[in-house]
């Protein structure tokens, strides 16, 4: 096992993963707070750096749209003003196939490594990357795979990771599949960029502390079950067309007061 393989097992044990119903976190020492105190210090570019394993290709499209413009036009909603420039791919071939995987199921080792061969930047100037995980499996938690976590984000990093069978689980067409998959992926990086009181701090009285780093408000994508449970519901008004913003303002207020 290589040296790089052995140090980023031991910074995982001090990692917090952001689960279905994102309870599960605890303070990182202010050393590993650096994805997002780097983020907002000197952000030019972002981007989101997508990877999938075969079977679990993400949707690339609903209803004869383009399913990927759902979370460009989010995070760009919520970066109005601030001159990041925010480059997502659209289609597969933007992608990285990873071919067929060893294990059925993911540890967060598993998850830290893929991503790391995956990250082209060091996230310390200027041009920041997220990496994106699409995996044919679940996740294992507390030595058990989990068949509700639909996706995480590896606590104060630049880690996402989607479970394409939970995905698949959560809806009945594939329109509702594409929307829960995206508002998911929004979900994941709103953590990943602070939101709420995660590095971000809340301007007004929208933090949900008792469900961790989420919003009060249930109709905004950072409601804990919006991430969860009631995602179906959530996304149903999205279906029969129009714009969909997924956040709510405090949220928005928040990323433009930082």
């Amino acid at each position: 096992m290589t040296y790089s393989k052995l140090r980023y097992i031991a910074i995982c044990s001090l990692l917090v993963l952001c689960s279905q119903s994102c309870k599960d976190n605890e303070e990182l020492t202010p050393t590993e707070l650096t994805f997002v105190e780097n983020f907002y210090t000197n952000a030019t570019d972002l981007d989101i750096i997508v990877a999938y394993e075969t079977g679990a290709e993400p949707y690339i499209s609903y209803n004869g749209k383009s399913a990927w413009e759902v979370a460009e036009d989010n995070i760009n909603e919520l970066f109005d003003g601030r001159n990041i420039s925010l480059t997502i791919p659209k289609e597969l071939d933007q992608m990285t196939n990873l071919g067929r995987l060893e294990q059925n199921n993911y540890t967060r080792e598993n998850i830290i490594d893929y991503s790391t061969e995956l990250q082209k930047y060091s996230n310390k100037d200027g041009q920041k990357g997220i990496t994106l995980l699409f995996l044919d499996g679940y996740y294992i938690k507390d030595g058990q795979a989990n068949k509700n976590i639909l996706g995480l984000n590896i606590n104060n990093t630049s880690i996402l990771v989607i479970f394409k069978p939970v995905v698949e689980s959560a809806a009945n067409s594939d329109a509702e599949k594409a929307l829960v998959e995206q508002s998911t992926i929004v979900h994941e990086i709103g953590h990943a960029i602070g939101l709420v009181n995660n590095g971000v701090q809340a301007t007004t009285a929208h933090h949900d502390e008792a469900n961790g780093a989420h919003c009060t408000n249930t109709k905004c994508v950072m409601y804990w079950k919006n991430g969860s449970g009631d995602i179906a519901q959530f996304i149903a008004p999205f279906l029969t067309g129009g714009k969909i913003s997924l956040f709510g303002d405090a949220c928005i207020a928040d990323i433009k007061s930082k």
